[in-house]
């Protein structure tokens, strides 16, 4: 039985991962941003017949990181993430500078003092929760993509640096799923906009096709635990090509 602990499991792809890494035996431990999840979570697990531990766990919170790296834990799910749409022409620094401090610098905490507390604990595995949007960028969505492109590059020194020790890494990095969360991006801006913004964010909305939010999440689970996966794995496989092409494109700008 594998020891995992997932950040961001409140909702999204993180719950439903925790749900389904439960079904097929293993140890998880769910860690929550908001209190009130930690109950609801509790209740759909149980309603499930899942073994599963819930908390809260604020990973930009020092107390919360050093807390839950008290347990011991043989994979660590980087999960956790928020997302911020709007033109950065217009976007406050401190909307700009929430969205690295969680989807990066704590992140990127988290992941050093994992690291440390794993230090000759035996095989290691550390799954960065990415995005499309860490490899291509997409307009109005800057702050996120962002910040996603600066977890990329965590990802891939950290896969580079450890090759030659017991530590596996790998990214997935889920397309647009009907998971509310990048809709929830474009209304970002209706809480910070104003009168003086260059582009217009009443109207900004996500209009690109979703994918049913649990189609892949077996593949993310399979990937999870298989320490010989692919560093990239970008989900639905259908849309590598795409993003081959769409990266290879900018060249031509």
């Amino acid at each position: 039985m594998t020891s995992i602990l997932i950040t961001g499991a409140g909702t999204g792809f993180g719950r439903m991962l925790a749900f389904s890494l439960a079904r097929r035996g293993h140890a998880v431990h769910a860690g929550v941003e908001i209190t009130s999840q930690v109950g609801t979570l509790r209740q759909e697990a149980q309603a499930l017949g899942l073994t599963l531990e819930v908390s809260r766990i604020d990973i930009t919170s020092a107390r919360d990181r050093a807390r839950i790296l008290r347990e011991e834990f043989d994979i660590l799910v980087n999960n956790a993430g928020v997302g911020q749409g709007g033109s950065l022409a217009d976007m406050p620094d401190d909307v700009l500078r929430e969205q690295y401090e969680t989807n990066f610098f704590a992140t990127a905490a988290l992941t050093r003092e994992y690291l440390h507390a794993r230090k000759n604990n035996g095989p290691t595995r550390i799954i960065f929760m990415s995005s499309i949007g860490g490899i291509v960028t997409l307009p109005f969505a800057g702050a996120y993509c962002g910040s996603k492109h600066a977890l990329e590059t965590l990802a891939q020194s950290l896969h580079q640096e450890f090759a030659e020790r017991d530590v596996t890494i790998a990214t997935i990095n889920p397309g647009p799923y009907q998971t509310n969360f990048n809709d929830l991006i474009m209304e970002g801006p209706r809480y910070w906009r104003s009168e003086n913004d260059l582009f217009d964010h009443s109207t900004l909305s996500f209009d690109m096709p979703q994918y049913k939010d649990d189609q892949d999440i077996e593949t993310m689970a399979d990937i999870t635990l298989d320490p010989k996966s692919r560093f990239r794995n970008i989900l639905p496989r259908e849309l590598e090509q795409h993003i081959r092409e769409q990266e290879q494109a900018v060249w031509n700008w």
